[in-house]
């Protein structure tokens, strides 16, 4: 094991984070775990069907000191591990870790930083989504790329199917990522180059942007816009679509089906 990475504090919440800390655990030891921080333990979460143990829980089975705050984590770790964590951890918080750390970001980067990036390529029209693992730094999600997988974004992709398989291919990805740190064999990429190199654009979605889209009112919309917009805020149990959009997508079904039947009776 890279010495840089021997005293590992992992942060995260929903079950992926749950499975990735096993994984952790079962490469490295639980002695490496320097602590493990996550909701609290007599919080419900609302992921609480994503998985049958919580962090808390395996920090327990395996005697690991567990924090309900990134404030009340001594500095007793060298390396930061982040799966779906959040919060942001402040500058000084990440000075405490001298190995650095990575985060697993569920969507492409740099092409979604921030928050809910499922939604707004839904909303976008993407054909391509991912998953990436990049070093952490002072600014968000602009870290070095060290991994990530691309998929495709199937035809009547909703929210909540693009974010069950954003988990999928994100545990697959943090596996290898892992390994790779190590055996010492990982590289990484700049997002600054690749965006320099025209390869790339970058895009950052703040979670302001997610309450617009949730507070948008009745306005005309073509019934593809419709259909769309509905699939990109249908994410339950986190989030649901407006009353209205819920509404105006069912009138649509049923004029269509009305449609549909008329025009085979003609036939």
């Amino acid at each position: 094991m890279s010495s840089s990475i021997n005293r590992v504090v992992f942060a995260g919440t929903r079950g992926l984070a749950t499975r990735c800390l096993l994984f952790v655990i079962e490469t490295s030891g639980k002695d490496h775990i320097a602590g493990i921080l996550g909701a609290s333990r007599y919080e419900k979460t609302w992921w609480r069907h994503e998985t049958s143990e919580e962090l808390w829980e395996v920090a327990d089975r395996f005697g690991v000191p567990f924090f309900e705050s990134i404030d009340d984590v001594p500095p007793l770790g060298t390396f930061l591990v982040s799966v779906m964590w959040n919060k942001i951890f402040p500058p000084h918080i990440l000075a405490r870790f001298d190995g650095g750390g990575i985060n697993l970001h569920p969507g492409p980067l740099p092409e979604y930083r921030g928050s809910f990036a499922r939604t707004h390529a839904i909303l976008n029209g993407e054909k391509i989504f991912g998953v990436t693992v990049h070093y952490l730094s002072e600014r968000v999600d602009r870290g070095d790329i060290i991994g990530e997988l691309r998929f495709p974004v199937l035809p009547s992709e909703t929210a909540l199917s693009l974010d069950t398989r954003a988990q999928l291919y994100g545990y697959a990805l943090f596996c290898q990522v892992w390994l790779r740190l190590l055996d010492g064999s990982a590289t990484c990429r700049s997002q600054d180059e690749l965006i320099a190199q025209e390869k790339r654009k970058a895009c950052f979605y703040p979670m302001r942007t997610m309450a617009a889209l949730l507070d948008s009112a009745d306005v005309p919309r073509s019934a593809e816009e419709l259909g769309r917009l509905y699939r990109a805020l249908y994410l339950p149990p986190r989030i649901e679509p407006p009353k209205w959009l819920v509404e105006r997508v069912m009138t649509n079904e049923v004029r269509t089906l009305a449609r549909d039947v008329h025009l085979q009776g003609k036939v």
